[in-house]
């Protein structure tokens, strides 16, 4: 205690440049957390184990609950779906309507009986009954005797169905009937003849045994309760039903709170402790409470958890912490070295040393960060020259051409002669135009023309080489790759006629706008031409030179002349597309063009 006091500095100084180390970082709050977890485990570990059986309990409770009412719900589906057999079976109606006892025996007690009912009665449209049969209690399957109740007229589920009452669910109802058989929940609805309620088909299962089968369905003890808190059935405890009563308070504060609360009470019958949660017991018409349903479980479920001693949780996780602290270290160790020869490089490429490399083998995340950083070096010394050369570019092929001549060590790309396809446009009346606008208009003009432009050349395999103003050059069958004249001839030639059908609609436009139409000049020419770049490593251009650029610029010129038309071509591209140009190609014969001393033969060609 003297020494820290004395001297805290030195200490908190060591233990920041300790704790500030890569591997520390990565170990010590492992290590940490395993020491926590080791000293509070013995407490928590008893106190999840009680809290885990608790919830299972509870929600095995709650299940059993849910299943009981899912069970109830099947019982009078069973009792509806046997309705319905009864009620439709053909020409009961009509005895019914009739009051023909014979009759409705005949056609009712079959179904009856196959669909093993404890009790079905038809009544009149009196609520006499004409047919009342219930099950003898432990008789064979054929076991019924013919016993009418005193008052059916009395019961409401058969006055609502005289009535002709219909809710939103339908004409049937469900309820719990006290006979002189005993409890019997009854299913009850309208038989109809020509459309008149002629009586009333009653549907029913004893409750104790309507019991057995919910309990076997929720695997749990069940009872139901009446609205004086005495249960009318139950399993739990069928020779002393009484020691489960209800008191008043607690019957009507589960039907009050329902939906917002579950009520559960520990009971304790034959010396067996229960648990025993409670709802409201609702059958098809969920708004009217028949009473309370409840389930039960025995308290033997929930058992006191044999958590391991202390002292050995202690050991347990004192030596899982040691193991945590040593991978810790081990892994700590092998991911430093690591980024440590990372970051000795990093410092490299700082002080402008852009031949450094690093090799990490393997497949992890370092890995490929280490190839991801010889990467970024290479495009570093790449980088500055390559970004100017993509400021001179004009379309993405030229800037990849380039591209891949500097990564092979040539700045400029040998000039070479190909046979090429060029396009050449210039609008007419440019000049006059750009007087009577503002700059700022003229170049929006520009760019919203040259934008189509742009798309259908490429569209059509074509490179533009340059813009100059109102023009534009742009050539085929060069890049990415040459190809034969034949296919050039045709995309520039596909492209011409796509750019006539583009400035036809953006003319319409200009049009509906208000603003005047514009004329365009296009040339198109094949031939030899020289491809490649000019210019030093301070300033490059690709460029295309050659006749036959000179020749299809003349083209584009023409149209001035010859005011029917406004594509021409020369006769070597008309060679090698004449099949598709027969129809539409006029030749205008060998003209002379300005700049050039022989005549050149020119094809002008229609609009389509």
């Amino acid at each position: 205690m003297t020494n820290q006091t004395n001297s805290p500095e030195p200490f908190l100084l060591r233990l920041r440049r300790a704790v500030g180390q890569l591997g520390i970082k990565i170990t010590l709050p492992y290590a940490i957390l395993a020491l926590i977890v080791a000293f509070v485990a013995a407490f928590l570990v008893t106190r999840l184990l009680a809290s885990i059986l608790e919830n299972r309990f509870e929600t095995a409770l709650l299940d059993a609950g849910r299943m009981a009412s899912d069970a109830v719900v099947r019982v009078e589906r069973e009792q509806l779906a046997a309705w319905r057999t009864i009620a439709h079976t053909e020409n009961l109606a009509q005895a019914v309507a009739e009051g023909d006892e014979e009759q409705v025996t005949l056609l009712a007690t079959p179904h009856l009986l196959n669909a093993r009912l404890d009790c079905m009665a038809v009544l009149d449209s009196h609520g006499r009954p004409i047919l009342a049969l219930h099950h003898i209690r432990g008789g064979s399957v054929l076991d019924y005797v013919n016993s009418p109740d005193e008052n059916y007229a009395a019961w409401d589920i058969v006055d609502w169905v005289l009535a002709g009452e219909v809710d939103e669910i339908g004409d049937k109802y469900a309820d719990l009937i006290e006979t002189n058989v005993g409890w019997v929940f009854y299913t009850s609805g309208p038989i109809i003849y020509n459309r008149q309620v002629v009586g009333v088909l009653l549907v029913g299962s004893y409750l104790d045994s309507m019991l057995d089968k919910v309990s076997q369905a929720s695997l749990a003890h069940v009872s139901i309760y009446e609205h004086s808190g005495a249960p009318l059935a139950t399993t739990l405890s069928p020779d002393e039903p009484e020691v489960l009563a209800l008191d008043e308070e607690t019957f009507h504060r589960v039907l009050e709170r329902q939906e917002q609360q579950v009520v559960r009470r520990d009971v304790t019958v034959a010396g067996r402790g229960y648990a025993e949660v409670f709802g409201a017991f609702e059958a098809r018409h969920g708004g009217r409470d028949m009473g309370v349903l409840s389930v039960a479980l025995p308290l033997s479920f929930v058992t006191d958890a044999r958590s391991p001693t202390r002292n050995y949780l202690l050991v347990l996780f004192g030596a899982a912490t040691a193991m945590v602290i040593l991978t810790g270290a081990l892994v700590a160790n092998s991911v430093v070295r690591r980024v440590r020869k990372l970051a000795e490089a990093t410092n490299q490429v700082a002080r402008g040393d852009l031949n450094t490399r690093v090799n990490l083998p393997g497949s992890d995340e370092i890995a490929t960060l280490a190839q991801d950083f010889n990467l970024m070096v290479n495009q570093l010394r790449e980088g500055r020259l390559y970004r100017d050369l993509m400021g001179l570019t004009i379309s993405n092929e030229v800037a990849e051409k380039l591209r891949e001549g500097l990564q092979q060590g040539r700045v400029q790309l040998e000039a070479q002669s190909v046979v090429a396809t060029v396009l050449f446009t210039d609008i007419r009346g440019f000049t006059q135009m750009a007087e009577k606008q503002e700059p700022a208009d003229v170049i929006r003009f520009l760019n919203d023309y040259l934008q189509g432009l742009i798309r259908i050349v490429r569209q059509h395999n074509g490179v533009i080489n340059q813009f100059a103003g109102d023009s534009m050059l742009a050539f085929f069958g060069v890049l990415p790759e040459p190809r034969a004249p034949a296919y050039s001839a045709h995309d520039a030639l596909s492209a011409a006629i796509a750019i006539q059908d583009y400035l036809e609609a953006y003319n319409r436009r200009r049009q509906e706008e208000g603003q005047q139409r514009g004329r365009v000049g296009i040339g198109v020419n094949t031939g030899l031409v020289v491809v490649g770049t000019l210019g030093s490593e301070e300033r490059l251009e690709y460029t295309i030179i050659g006749d036959t650029v000179n020749v299809a610029q003349r083209l584009s010129d023409m149209n001035k002349e010859y005011a029917d038309y406004d594509l021409f071509v020369g006769s070597e591209t008309y060679r090698l597309v004449e099949e598709e140009l027969q129809t539409r190609a006029t030749r205008l014969g060998e003209i002379h063009v300005k700049g050039r001393l022989t005549a050149v033969e020119v094809y002008a060609i229609k609009k389509g």
